[in-house]
């Protein structure tokens, strides 16, 4: 079976390699770019006729090393979903080979192929692309900061704390989206208030990346959370409560607990919800306290869920 698909490749590639676009980027395309141009056919192809041939075409491809390079970065302008994926599945099967070729490619001018360029270095990770990706940090273009900050967070090397950080407070509501992933993933501790402010950004997805930051600093981000919990924006106030009880344990348990005494219901749920979370049965006295007073159906629903899992143990 394997023999006769190999086979079918070669045919189809010989044939395919014969229509090909003659030029490219105003150029004359070399033997080696033709024969890309006939593999990645096949590699991208989604129709069900070329299954079989799909993972040959990538592993031929692959096999060329960094001599593919130059063409798949060429093919990075693409509006196919699919032939961008496989690009990228290509282009971090090479490894650390093609990542010199993409350093230099980061000199291009089109933003879309710039953006997918950050992207298959962070997958690659290899640290000898940082320099030049901290270079691009601050283009004028949202998805070159954006695929830029979220690569040097993947490659996890330090010396991009500091863009990091200051890309947590960018213009561009996705770049602070990809910012905050990133510092998750470095975790520097300069970056800790803003990503308590960012709590209560107003878009959806910094907010809850944000979060997801604060818990992976784990007990270091409990003191700024709690000092936050008043602010006069509810929505820092709200996920910080939710925040703490992911982060979990005695501390959070007890810096959520005074939102037990708030004067906004949701904010009471969110508190109990906390101490459910936490994992911290000594505040759960603080919850059957409030039992005694609660009207709101919501935050009373939240109590019995707490009371009941603590009175099970």
């Amino acid at each position: 079976m394997k023999q006769a698909v190999l086979i079918i490749l070669i045919i189809a590639t010989a044939i395919l390699t014969v229509i090909s676009p003659a030029t490219a980027a105003g150029r004359t395309l070399s033997a080696i770019d033709k024969k890309i141009d006939s593999l990645f056919i096949l590699a991208s192809s989604g129709m069900i006729m070329h299954r079989d041939m799909v993972q040959p075409a990538i592993d031929s491809i692959v096999a060329l090393g960094a001599d593919a390079v130059p063409r798949l970065v060429e093919k990075y302008d693409t509006q196919s979903a699919r032939e961008r994926h496989t690009i990228d599945d290509i282009l971090v099967k090479i490894g650390s080979p093609a990542v010199p070729y993409l350093i230099e490619s980061l000199a291009l001018d089109n933003p879309e192929q710039l953006s997918r360029i950050c992207y298959s270095l962070g997958r690659i990770q290899d640290t000898s692309a940082v320099p030049a990706l901290l270079g691009i940090a601050d283009h004028d273009d949202w998805q070159v900061r954006s695929g830029c900050v979220g690569a040097l967070g993947r490659i996890g090397d330090n010396r991009a704390d500091k863009t990091v950080i200051g890309l947590l407070v960018d213009e561009a509501e996705t770049v602070r989206k990809s910012a905050a992933v990133s510092a998750g993933k470095l975790l520097p501790e300069a970056a800790l208030p803003l990503l308590v402010h960012m709590l209560g950004d107003n878009f959806y997805g910094a907010r809850h990346c944000a979060s997801e930051a604060l818990v992976k600093f784990g007990a270091q981000a409990i003191k700024p959370i709690v000092d936050s919990l008043d602010s006069d924006n509810p929505m820092l106030g709200n996920l910080g409560c939710t925040t703490l009880g992911m982060i979990g344990g005695e501390a959070a348990a007890f810096g959520v607990a005074r939102q037990l005494e708030a004067d906004s219901p949701l904010r009471r749920a969110l508190a109990v919800e906390a101490i459910f979370a936490s994992e911290s049965s000594l505040a759960c006295g603080l919850v059957e306290l409030l039992a005694e007073s609660e009207t709101d159906s919501l935050v009373l629903y939240y109590i019995d869920r707490v009371l009941e899992k603590y009175a099970a143990r």
